[in-house]
């Protein structure tokens, strides 16, 4: 159990991925108007995708009792496709706009978007990211010259996702990264999930992969730095 002294920002909790500071924040909010975010980023409904795709029901969270939203604050009770999470991030790397995804067949700019945050706070978003990977558990993700934003997630697997007739959660674990760079410029996002692999956390799991990743890409695709 970590123990954290003193007053905490919400940049603080992301960099450190800090539960309980989730659950504070969604509470100053408050359910409803967290569930209606969670719409704008097209979390309850198909991406839109030129795939087959699935749509989890979220049934349980969206009974909107007390317990449902607490786990959900910190992301363990909801579920969502890793396309849907890529959509969400794309949003704040895309300066607030909501694009639908397609198979790359050529660059080009999207035909349709919805803002669903403004670019101010798109940024703030972004900043706060940046700071994950500078200062919190995603270190492993820089790359000398650019900002990378991201974030880490290790999320226990439910007895009732297992097939087993059970309440609560098993020992077994989903980590990801979700990660966009160059930060100031972005040009790339990558999600990167493990099953129920043996490190216990994302930090030492999935945030490396996309670090090998990004730095491919990046030196492919010879995309300029954010800074010498």
């Amino acid at each position: 159990q970590r123990i954290y002294p003193g007053v905490l920002t919400m940049t603080n909790v992301l960099e450190k991925s800090i539960n309980t500071g989730a659950v504070f924040a969604g509470r100053q909010l408050g359910g409803e108007l967290f569930k209606k975010y969670i719409e704008k980023f097209g979390i309850f409904e198909p991406t839109g995708i030129d795939l087959e795709e699935t749509c989890p029901e979220n049934k349980e969270f969206k009974q909107g009792r007390e317990i449902n939203f607490a786990t959900a604050f910190f992301g363990q009770g909801i579920e969502m496709t890793p396309i849907q999470l890529i959509r969400a991030y794309s949003a704040i790397a895309n300066g607030g706009k909501l694009v639908t995804p397609y198979l790359v067949e050529q660059n080009k700019e999207p035909e349709a978007f919805e803002s669903i945050i403004s670019s101010k706070t798109s940024s703030q978003l972004a900043a706060m990211l940046i700071s994950v990977v500078e200062n919190g558990f995603a270190k492993s993700a820089r790359i000398p010259g650019y900002y990378v934003a991201g974030k880490t997630g290790t999320a226990q697997v439910s007895y009732s996702a297992l097939g087993i007739n059970k309440q609560g959660y098993s020992e077994k674990t989903i980590q990801v990264f979700v990660g966009f760079a160059p930060a100031l410029n972005p040009q790339f996002l990558i999600l990167v999930k493990l099953n129920n692999p043996k490190t216990k956390t994302a930090e030492y799991s999935a945030v490396p992969i996309f670090h090998d990743l990004a730095e491919h890409i990046i030196h492919q695709y010879q995309i300029p730095p954010d800074y010498d």
